[in-house]
């Protein structure tokens, strides 16, 4: 089913028969199905899917912490939304292949908050008797009440965490429970970003370490 944009003498976006319609940048455009292509992929294009397979992946399984970490990123009226620009993101930035082309994460060159606030630094953690301990240098830019501190959890294969607002920007260290929700045999990088809670706005988030 097609659905009719401007009138009669307007385009329409949907499939008739066995054409499609579809706007891009303000041009109407129409196009035949798409033939399924007898030739085998070069390798360029395998490992391009590859590499589409495992962000779809990695960004599925840690979808909760990227909703909120590029909520305020996102654009009125863009057809990306928060996850888009995280998986955009992760392509783009994170994922490469190893010696054997095998797609990997390159955890430090993560963002999971991304924003315009200066992103902590001299970030440590450390976890003891079910405590994790995080430290980073108070910004006294950020000394204000408003300014938090969000903190999360990302797995390559295991569910992901969030823990927003766990003590105030200014504190420059905190204690927090291991979430009740890890998977105590996994392994799980940790990262921690500002909040500016009164205006709604992120900084990009600090890799802090391993747990």
């Amino acid at each position: 089913m097609a659905i009719l944009e401007d009138g009669p003498n307007g385009g329409f976006r949907g499939k008739v028969g066995s054409i499609y319609g579809y706007n891009r940048m303000g041009q109407w455009i129409i196009r035949g199905a798409r033939r399924k292509s007898s030739k085998p992929p070069t390798e360029a294009q395998r490992l391009h899917r590859q590499k589409m397979k495992a962000v779809g992946k990695f960004c599925a399984e840690n979808k909760a912490v990227f909703d909120f970490g590029y909520e305020l990123k996102k654009e009125n009226g863009s057809t990306y939304g928060a996850f888009q620009l995280a998986q955009k993101h992760v392509f783009n930035d994170v994922l490469a292949f190893d010696t054997d082309y095998n797609p990997v994460v390159n955890f430090e060159n993560l963002n999971v908050f991304v924003g315009d606030l200066i992103p902590p630094e001299g970030t440590k953690v450390s976890v003891s008797e079910g405590r994790i301990f995080l430290e980073w240098i108070p910004n006294p830019a950020y000394d204000d009440e408003i300014y938090k501190l969000n903190l999360a959890f990302v797995s390559l294969n295991d569910f992901c965490s969030l823990k927003p607002a766990v003590a105030s920007a200014k504190d420059g260290q905190c204690f927090v429970n291991v979430p009740v929700e890890l998977n105590q045999k996994a392994e799980y990088h940790v990262y921690i970003g500002f909040w500016d809670t009164y205006h709604g706005a992120f900084s990009n988030s600090t890799y802090c370490g391993v747990i």
